[in-house]
């Protein structure tokens, strides 16, 4: 089993991998170069949400909802961007690029929720054993 440290970097990798193993015949290397740049853009969108929100859990909680929002917000539009910038500079767009796109897309963004999720608990549990302390 991979830590959660390591699963950013590992799945980062795996889909690298992936982008420069898939065949010609379906993807060109005018494609997978397009499939690299998505996933450097997504991770680096991806680290930075991170980085913004877990100094907002602390602070307060509209704070908080704006960041997240926010960033989520951002690299949805980001991600539009990126693909509409594809299909219009790419000479044939090929579809299963933009597939392939839109799940590296959902797959940061789920590291994004899974990282969020336990800054949330984690929060959560310090303010219940401050409770419990006044008690």
């Amino acid at each position: 089993m991979i830590s959660k440290k390591m699963q950013l970097p590992f799945v980062t990798a795996l889909l690298i991998a992936i982008a420069l193993i898939l065949p010609n015949s379906r993807f060109a290397w005018n494609d997978k170069y397009w499939i690299l740049g998505a996933i450097l853009v997504f991770l680096l969108n991806t680290l930075f949400a991170m980085r913004k929100i877990s100094g907002a859990v602390n602070v307060s909680q509209s704070k908080f909802n704006a960041i997240y929002f926010g960033s989520m917000g951002l690299k949805m539009i980001f991600a539009l961007i990126f693909i509409v910038i594809y299909l219009n500079i790419s000479t044939i767009p090929n579809k299963f690029a933009v597939v392939f796109m839109l799940i590296t897309y959902f797959i940061y963004t789920g590291f994004e929720i899974q990282f969020i999720l336990s800054k949330l608990r984690t929060n959560s549990e310090k303010d219940k054993n401050g409770d419990d302390a006044r008690k």
